[in-house]
C-alpha cells in the first residue's frame, strides 16, 4: 500500500503513527525454498535489486521466516544520499532496513488481516540488524506525534487506521485512505 497525503479531516476510529522514514520502499521476498529476493517499489525498468543487496539478503535468511513477504523502507547509516552506495561493491554505508508490514507469513496471506493483527505477526519474527521493526503507537494527539518524530529525525509522520487490510496492487502500490502522510 502507499499512503496518500492527510488534509485535516478528521479521524475516525483507531489509528496509529509510525515514523515517515526516508528511504526507497522495498519488500522482501523469502520463498518456502530458502531464497530471499528485494523489490523495490517506485516502479523502476529493474526492480529486482537482489543481486546488488547481498548484505541484506543473507541476514534476511536467518530472520525471516519461509514464505514470508514484508513491507519495508531501505535507508542507510548516513541517511538517503549513501542509499545508491548500498548498490555498490564496497558500500560506503550500513545498510538499515524499516520494516512495517507483512503481507504474506510462513505461506499464508495476511493480507486481509487488520493492521494490528499483521502488527503481532511482526513481532512475533525475531528481526535483527540490518533489520529495524516499526510497530507503531497509538496516535492520540497528531500534533505533538509530528512534532516528535520530526524531533527524533523522521521527515514526518504516516498515520495508519488500525483494523485496515492490506491493499494488493497488480504492478504498482496502491494508494489508499487508510495509510496517510503527513511531511
Amino acid at each position: 500500500m502507499q499512503p496518500i497525503p492527510y488534509f485535516g479531516e478528521k479521524l475516525k476510529g483507531g489509528w496509529l503513527y509510525e515514523p515517515k522514514i526516508d528511504g526507497w520502499r522495498m519488500q522482501i521476498l523469502h520463498y518456502k525454498d530458502g531464497k530471499i529476493e528485494c523489490w523495490g517499489r517506485r516502479l523502476e525498468r529493474v526492480p529486482n535489486w537482489t543481486d546488488k543487496l547481498k548484505n541484506i539478503c543473507v541476514p534476511a535468511k536467518r530472520y525471516i521466516p519461509r514464505g514470508t513477504i514484508l513491507d519495508c523502507e531501505l535507508s542507510s547509516d548516513k541517511g538517503r544520499r549513501f542509499i545508491p552506495s548500498l548498490f555498490a561493491k564496497a558500500p560506503k554505508a550500513k545498510p538499515i532496513v524499516y520494516v512495517f508490514d507483512v503481507i504474506f507469513c510462513k505461506d499464508k496471506c495476511v493480507c486481509e488481516l487488520p493492521l494490528y493483527q499483521r502488527k503481532k505477526i511482526l513481532a512475533g519474527i525475531n528481526l535483527q540488524t540490518p533489520f529495524i521493526l516499526l510497530m507503531g503507537e497509538r496516535l492520540k494527539n497528531l500534533e505533538q506525534s509530528f512534532e516528535a518524530a520530526v524531533k527524533n529525525g523522521a521527515e514526518g509522520i504516516v498515520i495508519k487506521k488500525v483494523d485496515s487490510p492490506y491493499i494488493v496492487g497488480k504492478g504498482a502500490p496502491i494508494a489508499t485512505h487508510y495509510w496517510r502522510k503527513i511531511k
